[in-house]
């Protein structure tokens, strides 16, 4: 009888410990699943030139440094928006830029405006150049969304003192390589032709690359084919 009833306390001893460590292990798995949709909500993504988040960037290169601040956020329904302020080159040109962004359709207009920017028009360079445009792009992904590329256009007018006001058309067709969720590269080709104005037939490249270290913290480099070197700091909020 003794016996019988320590094999009974034992087999109910067993039964609470396994009940208790199944709903432990549901418990943990329940908390590790909230964790995980929680980063994926807040890991923005800084190889996305698309992506829509409050950001501040601290840059530096052969031109001196760059600083710019960025607001974003939605507007209503599917739609975001992405404001932003930069002064670069050791304050030499400043820039305006806002951004909206269709979320469903991965698509959306800018409208873009620099002050006292050096360009290169007609084969010679020019200081202190105005430049005012307004562009579509798209966002189209392949390879599971390693590969990203983001082919925009713009139409656009600049003027300054020493060049003739020019009305121009741009092409830009940036193409981003994601290893995995830290790592990426990419290049940016674009090619701009005044078809009013000063004779503009320009081709550009830039190359560049970057590590996200957290949902709020990354670091890029960036070169072009004026042989300007770039390095930047971002941080999101």
């Amino acid at each position: 009888m003794i016996l019988k009833n320590y094999t009974l306390k034992s087999n109910a001893l067993k039964n609470i410990m396994l009940k208790a460590s199944v709903g432990t292990l549901v418990g943990l798995s329940s908390f590790a699943a909230l964790a995980a949709d929680e980063t994926e909500e807040t890991w923005v993504d800084m190889s996305d030139p698309t992506a829509v988040y409050s950001s501040a960037t601290i840059g530096g290169g052969t031109e001196g440094i760059d600083l710019s601040a960025s607001y974003g956020g939605y507007l209503s329904g599917v739609y975001k928006q992405r404001f932003t302020v930069a002064a670069k080159h050791d304050l030499d040109f400043y820039e305006v830029n806002y951004l909206l962004l269709n979320a469903r359709s991965n698509s959306g207009v800018t409208f873009d405006s620099s002050w006292s920017k050096d360009i290169r028009a007609d084969g010679k360079d020019y200081d202190d150049v105005n430049d005012t445009s307004v562009g579509v792009f798209a966002k189209l992904a392949f390879m599971d969304d390693h590969i990203n590329f983001y082919p925009k256009v713009s139409v656009g007018y600049l003027w300054a003192d020493e060049i003739e006001d020019t009305t121009y058309v741009k092409f830009d067709a940036t193409t981003r390589y994601k290893f995995n969720r830290m790592y990426w590269v990419g290049i940016t080709p674009s090619y701009a032709y005044g078809f009013k104005g000063a004779d503009l037939n320009e081709w550009a490249a830039t190359i560049d690359a970057g590590v996200q270290l957290s949902d709020v913290f990354g670091f890029s480099v960036s070169a072009n084919d004026d042989e300007e070197f770039t390095a930047n700091i971002t941080f999101a909020f």
